[in-house]
């Protein structure tokens, strides 16, 4: 055999090799980052599990407080229609029903920002969770809006502000002397507690927009999350039968060339 041939033959041989061992690295590789593809998705989804059951756990509880809290408004606001044209007469059942404000309904609402304060942190690490994901194909997504849960804050914070006005005024109208400017007084409460309810009905309708968000948002990540793992593993399993079709080439290619390469055996005789 020519020795140009013969040169050209081991180089091929040689290159058949190089493809081998790329094509080995590639398989390796291919399910190498599906593996690291599949961890950040399902550590993102980990992160956005967390954070829905802190808003769940934290709306649920908010509920329960607004509740609690509307009811014994709109009680207060009973007492105040039947007591208040007779306050000095029924300056007992007033004392009691401030005391009562005072003791409960001031405290459950700071108690509402408390809980909401977590759950403000949660939204915002699911926010910062589906930006992550959205570097993931087929993950783009809207991230839950802040907005209604700047706006249960705010309204906290004025209902802070009517609780304080609502037992000033519950107070005036206990020590008033002149009997003239009590219907006044008792116009101002009644108008009040109806403030402070409908606040509250604000709070819970913003606090249950944000659960209604990031439960939808939830939803549709759990159906793109089986579509990404899907087509995670399918690119990986299509790359290894490509690469593994590329690698039995090589070894045909080696296995011809090697059989002309190699010199033939002599002829043995009987």
């Amino acid at each position: 055999m020519p020795i140009l041939e013969k040169t050209i033959r081991f180089a091929a041989i040689a290159l058949a090799v190089l493809f081998i061992g790329l094509s080995l690295l590639g398989i390796f590789g291919a399910w190498f980052v599906d593996r690291k593809a599949t961890d950040v998705a399902l550590k993102g989804f980990g992160l956005i599990e967390v954070g829905i059951g802190v808003v769940d756990a934290g709306v649920g509880r908010v509920d329960d407080l607004i509740a609690r809290s509307r009811t014994e408004v709109r009680q207060a606001s009973g007492t105040i229609t039947a007591a208040g044209a007779q306050a000095q007469a029924n300056s007992p059942v007033l004392n009691a029903l401030n005391e009562r404000l005072e003791t409960s309904l001031a405290p459950r609402i700071a108690q509402m920002q408390q809980v909401l304060g977590p759950v403000r942190d949660a939204v915002g690490t699911v926010g910062n969770t589906v930006s992550l994901l959205n570097s993931l194909p087929m993950m783009a997504d809207r991230a839950p809006r802040l907005t209604a849960l700047d706006e249960a804050f705010n309204r906290l914070e004025e209902l802070s502000a009517d609780t304080t006005q609502l037992r000033g005024t519950l107070r005036t109208l206990v020590v008033e002397q002149n009997r003239d400017i009590a219907p006044g007084t008792v116009a101002a409460l009644k108008e009040l507690t109806q403030r402070i309810d409908t606040r509250l009905g604000e709070v819970q309708a913003n606090v249950q927009a944000v659960r209604a968000d990031v439960a939808t948002l939830k939803n549709r990540l759990a159906k793109r999350q089986s579509r990404l793992l899907f087509v995670l593993n399918l690119v990986a399993l299509l790359s290894t039968l490509m690469l593994a079709w590329i690698l039995y080439t090589q070894v045909v290619v080696i296995r011809h060339h090697w059989a002309r390469v190699r010199p033939p055996r002599p002829a043995t005789t009987s």
